[in-house]
């Protein structure tokens, strides 16, 4: 079991996003307690809150949402150690071995809103002056790194559903 971090013990009693959460579903409030400080934290927030977030669970009690999003940034910040890296990837280490510049920018990036346009920056040519490209195992590689953040933050992205979208 994970000793638990000041933080936690204070919101046992203190913090209104968990009672808040405890208080509607007792059940997630045991199971954030449990998890806090682990991988398996971080597995179980994503799940829920894009459970919570797609409607998939019925009605949710106002403010659950907010409150699962604002604990799961609390433990992010707590334990970043345990955050998705992108070091983890063989696709990385490709990427960083061929080009350690962009595998830098990659670093920096990782996890933020300003990865996705860096990715478009480098897959897309929109300079007017003639560029080599990537080797093709370079290129599979980026667009795997791509997926992995993708998969890994996907609250950082918009989901789009293509069939409204071309309804109107």
């Amino acid at each position: 079991m994970h000793e638990l971090s000041r933080e936690l013990k204070s919101m046992n009693t203190q913090n209104a996003d968990l009672a808040l959460i405890t208080a509607a579903y007792p059940m997630f409030g045991a199971s954030i307690k449990r998890l806090w400080g682990s991988k398996g934290f971080i597995t179980y927030m994503k799940e829920l809150i894009a459970t919570v977030e797609s409607g998939a669970s019925g009605v949710i009690a106002p403010g659950v949402c907010s409150a699962l999003l604002r604990i799961s940034k609390l433990h992010d910040r707590e334990f970043p150690h345990l955050l998705p890296n992108a070091k983890d990837s063989p696709a990385y280490q490709l990427i960083n071995f061929s080009f350690p510049v962009i595998g830098a920018k990659l670093t920096a990036y990782w996890g933020t809103k300003a990865f996705g346009p860096y990715m478009t920056e480098l897959l897309q040519d929109n300079r007017s002056e003639h560029r080599r490209g990537f080797p093709f195992e370079v290129l599979m590689a980026l667009h795997a790194i791509a997926e992995k953040h993708n998969q890994d933050y996907a609250n950082l992205f918009p989901q789009i559903d293509l069939w409204t979208q071309f309804a109107h």
